[in-house]
């Protein structure tokens, strides 16, 4: 078969190398808009059954996921001060590793991965057997064909932003803080050597409250250092990934 994936995300790449495990003889293209190694994400979480589901899949690619990862061993809630610790433990990779990893197996294979490449127009892939769609949420031509593809889009209630920081956390932290605006919080973990990944969130009143729905990044930034600095200790926030 001659297959086309459009994105190089996770989705796209890993379905290319699982297509291409399968049948070395498929013929298979990814195509990415962004550049080699562009990402707009820190790390991502995942457990044993996933890691689990990797191996039966796909050794290789497992290995060399595991390898990158960094394993957390216990879960934290930090609130008034206060810290509870809860048993449990879970991977993080940093997302570019992981996207650094996925594309170099599948290059291994033989699956072609073209960046810099925008898919805008299906009809130059009219010679595929099968066009796979994997670039994202957000992706043009999903919406593009939204009524053929039977699209249906739900969005969240809270506002939230995905960030880094400087500050090493060893264990999965949940940190809570009450402001005169209301309730924000976050979720941190491992990401890369010195990294580790910051989720912030709340609720869209509260967000409107502090202003961030007005405010630019590097304000954004240090608002919520002001805000959680007791869990920060010192360290900046970073808002761009690689």
């Amino acid at each position: 078969m001659k297959i086309v994936c459009i994105g190089a995300g996770p989705a796209g790449l890993y379905f290319a190398i699982s297509a291409k495990v399968r049948d070395a003889g498929h013929e298979i293209t990814v195509v990415e808009r962004d550049p080699p190694g562009a990402t707009y994400g820190w790390g991502v979480v995942y457990w044993d059954d996933l890691l689990d589901a990797l191996y039966i899949n796909d050794r290789e690619s497992a290995q060399r996921i595991r390898a990158a990862s960094t394993v957390w061993q216990e879960q934290v809630v930090a609130i008034h001060g206060q810290r509870a610790y809860l048993n449990g433990y879970g991977y993080s990779v940093n997302r570019a590793t992981l996207l650094d990893v996925l594309a170099q197996r599948a290059a291994d294979l033989g699956v072609d991965v073209q960046y810099e490449r925008a898919a805008d127009d299906l009809a130059e892939f009219s010679d595929a057997d099968l066009v796979v769609i994997a670039d994202g949420a957000n992706s043009r031509t999903r919406q593009s064909m939204a009524e053929q593809f039977g699209t249906q889009l739900d969005q969240g209630d809270n506002p939230y932003l995905w960030l880094g920081t400087g500050r090493v956390f060893d264990k999965f932290t949940f940190g809570f803080e009450q402001t005169p605006q209301g309730w924000i919080w976050f979720h941190a973990y491992p990401s890369a050597a010195g990294v580790s990944t910051f989720i912030v969130e709340c609720q869209e009143r509260t967000w409107r409250a502090l202003g961030f729905d007005e405010l630019d990044d590097a304000a954004t930034t240090r608002l919520l250092e002001e805000v959680f600095d007791e869990h920060l200790a010192g360290h900046a926030l970073i808002s761009s990934a690689r």
